[in-house]
């Protein structure tokens, strides 16, 4: 955890009307020469300065650490990680923003992108309430999060490339794994429906994919450009996932091109997970 500097909280008035109070009833003390007035004031002065300065001690051996997070999101939909914090202090998160929740979750809303770190402010008015302290603080979460954008709406599809065989005859639906069937394995996610091998499946009483020698064809290839406005960026990146899905269910694995920090991006895209994570971390 990266933490700041612990600053007072709005409003202010409590450092300025306790420390008038206890010089008020110190000088009344003084001139009554009452014993019990003495006292009394000696109390309301130790409550005073533990209320004011308390929840500064508090906060300053308050630590918090983000100790589980999933490993995926989706932009604009909330995101739980766990927290641990030590003290009577309470957490809100600042950016990503969140919402209030009970002690020991954390509620952000990611938007696109790869999330490492997140920036939270700590507070506590602990013991007695009289003046809240509060500090900024950057918490590393426990492995990157890949924030995927919002499914949106494909636009038309890249047609099959020329010259490839099709396992249809050249009508309908492509198939990018086909080929001589080598043997029957269980289905597993990302596999293309057209694989399923029908025969097996009421065999073995499981779902089955052929297990085939090569590719026919070459995958489709798409390149996603995204612009510099934010807004329409995340726009884009949503049509560019809705576009790979519908390619993945109709030709197979893709041949996504996109430019990440470190620079331009070529490889294949075979599930939806693996479409997700590279348009998150597409620049």
């Amino acid at each position: 955890m990266t933490a700041g500097r612990c600053r007072p909280a709005r409003p202010w008035s409590p450092l300025i009307s306790g420390p008038a109070i206890v010089v008020g009833w110190w000088l009344v003390a003084r001139d009554g020469g009452q014993g019990w007035v003495q006292a009394l004031g000696d109390i309301v002065a130790a409550v005073v300065v533990v209320g004011l300065v308390g929840p500064w001690l508090a906060l300053r051996g308050a630590e918090a650490e983000i100790v589980a997070a999933p490993a995926d999101a989706v932009s604009g939909s909330p995101l739980a990680l766990e927290v641990k914090l030590t003290g009577a202090a309470r957490i809100t998160a600042l950016r990503p923003t969140g919402e209030a929740t009970p002690a020991g979750r954390l509620v952000v809303t990611p938007i696109r992108g790869i999330l490492t770190s997140v920036d939270v402010e700590i507070s506590t008015s602990a013991p007695f309430g009289l003046q809240s302290w509060r500090r900024r603080a950057t918490l590393a979460l426990p492995h990157p999060v890949h924030v995927a954008p919002r499914l949106g709406r494909p636009a038309a599809l890249p047609p099959v490339p020329a010259g490839d065989e099709r396992s249809d005859g050249g009508s309908g639906g492509a198939a990018m794994n086909t080929g001589d069937l080598r043997a029957a394995r269980p289905y597993q996610p990302g596999d293309a429906r057209r694989l399923i091998h029908w025969p097996s499946t009421s065999h073995c009483g499981e779902l089955m994919v052929r297990d085939l020698e090569q590719p026919r064809r070459r995958p489709v290839e798409l390149s996603v450009e995204l612009p510099a406005d934010e807004a329409e960026a995340e726009r884009r990146a949503g049509q560019a996932l809705a576009e790979v899905l519908a390619l993945l269910d109709r030709d197979g694995p893709v041949l996504l091109v996109t430019r990440e920090t470190e620079g331009a991006r070529r490889g294949l895209v075979h599930s939806r997970r693996e479409a997700m994570r590279r348009l998150a971390a597409a620049q």
